[in-house]
């Protein structure tokens, strides 16, 4: 079976689902639209591939799911085709490979190239955060939320400036403790929700930006 398959159709959706919340069948063919007959083959099919692990549910009342699906591993499938490289190579993400993967989904297109090259500038400072999230872009001012243990170490970041050709980004960096920022989330507090619902997020340490966004 070809793999690029895989990422087409009823397959891609059902990964797409599984990658914001665990799903019984029945969620499953509600969301994507399909019958029950073809979300099980297409099931069977992913759990054999290893894309995807279920857990069976006891004690559960009637009409209740028995079965939950989720996401088992984090990958990413890259096709390159250059003048000098062309190939196809599947691998899965550590945390460090996959911020350096997800950068690129960013559609602002130098946002990718700055952000790469402010943590590897640094890097020292950035490596301990739990969370890192891209804002956005204005003018020449690169805007980021970061989330760490010590907040106060990375206010600097606010000093700093990245380049890239002939143009100099200065660097808007909202810097805040675990505490404060799910706090702030819950309390409805009009600064943090509005950076959870425009975040992008490229670093998540035990998806604590990605459950806050999920509403979790």
């Amino acid at each position: 079976m070809e793999i690029e398959s895989v990422f087409v159709d009823s397959k891609w959706r059902i990964l797409t689902e599984l990658a914001h919340s665990s799903l019984s069948p029945t969620d499953l063919s509600k969301k994507t639209g399909t019958s029950m007959a073809n979300i099980s083959a297409q099931l069977r099919l992913l759990e054999a591939l290893d894309f995807i692990g279920k857990e069976k549910l006891n004690n559960v009342g009637k009409g209740e799911p028995r079965k939950l699906y989720s996401l088992k591993k984090e990958f990413a499938y890259l096709i390159l085709a250059t003048k000098s490289v062309i190939g196809k190579k599947m691998f899965k993400l550590d945390q460090e490979s996959m911020m350096f993967v997800s950068v690129w989904m960013i559609p602002d297109s130098y946002a990718p190239y700055l952000l790469v090259k402010l943590y590897f500038n640094h890097e020292a400072l950035l490596k301990d955060s739990t969370s890192i999230g891209y804002l956005g872009m204005r003018g020449e001012e690169l805007e980021i939320v970061i989330i760490h243990d010590h907040p106060e170490q990375l206010s600097i970041l606010n000093d700093k400036q990245v380049a890239r050709k002939d143009k100099i980004y200065k660097i808007k960096a909202h810097v805040h403790s675990m505490y404060d920022f799910e706090n702030g989330v819950k309390n409805e507090d009009e600064y943090f929700t509005s950076i959870i619902k425009k975040v992008f997020i490229i670093k998540d340490k035990d998806n604590f930006l990605s459950k806050l966004k999920k509403g979790g």
